[in-house]
């Protein structure tokens, strides 16, 4: 049984991302109609703050709680894409390195994290943490691989550009707060996921 704290704390999680999500969606509408020099300044800060907000939420919910309370399980990775989405831009500006090691950071947290941090050596090396281990491993690997290669400037860019445009903005962020309204509203924790 899931103590009331939690419950209340993943509420929040989940009004949080509803509420960042008619957020992109607006954003993502008026990146959409307009050009980059008139796009509305008000509007990117508050995209690139609460896409910070939830990668920063979501990163708190998988140590303290592993991600595994009924009600966000499944929310966080939506956060996490969300938050990249809504703050792409801004990371533009931020060394394609850093931008290319949170992204690889938070899907290894994610992976690793999910069901709870290991406290001790030897929970981590039990046998079902120990597949997440190697596909963490892999992803590593994967990820220094990726970063010895020249074209990772231009591999960054593409996925900042792709999240970063006005109609990916609006689908995410439509996205998200239809899963957050459904796991707020009838509170199943699958939310879009038990439609699939």
């Amino acid at each position: 049984m899931e103590n009331p704290m939690g419950q209340n704390m993943a509420s929040y999680y989940l009004w949080l991302t509803l509420a960042a999500g008619c957020l992109g969606v607006i954003m993502g509408i008026n990146r959409t109609i307009k050009t980059r020099a008139h796009e509305s300044r008000a509007l990117q800060t508050l995209s690139a703050l609460s896409g910070v907000l939830l990668i920063g939420v979501s990163i708190y919910t998988i140590v303290t709680s592993g991600g595994h309370t009924a009600r966000t399980s499944y929310a966080i990775p939506f956060m996490m894409i969300l938050g990249l989405s809504l703050c792409a831009r801004q990371l533009e500006s931020i060394p394609v390195a850093a931008v290319f090691i949170l992204i690889l950071g938070l899907g290894f947290l994610y992976l690793i994290g999910h069901g709870g941090i290991p406290q001790s050596v030897n929970e981590l090396l039990q046998k079902h943490n120990l597949k997440k281990l190697i596909i963490g491993g892999v992803i590593v690997i994967v990820g220094v691989v990726v970063l010895a290669m020249s074209t990772v400037e231009r591999l960054v860019d593409l996925v900042l550009n792709a999240l970063g445009l006005g109609i990916a903005v609006i689908v995410l962020s439509a996205i998200s707060m239809v899963h957050a309204g459904l796991v707020l509203f009838t509170g199943d924790g699958r939310g879009l996921l038990k439609f699939m």
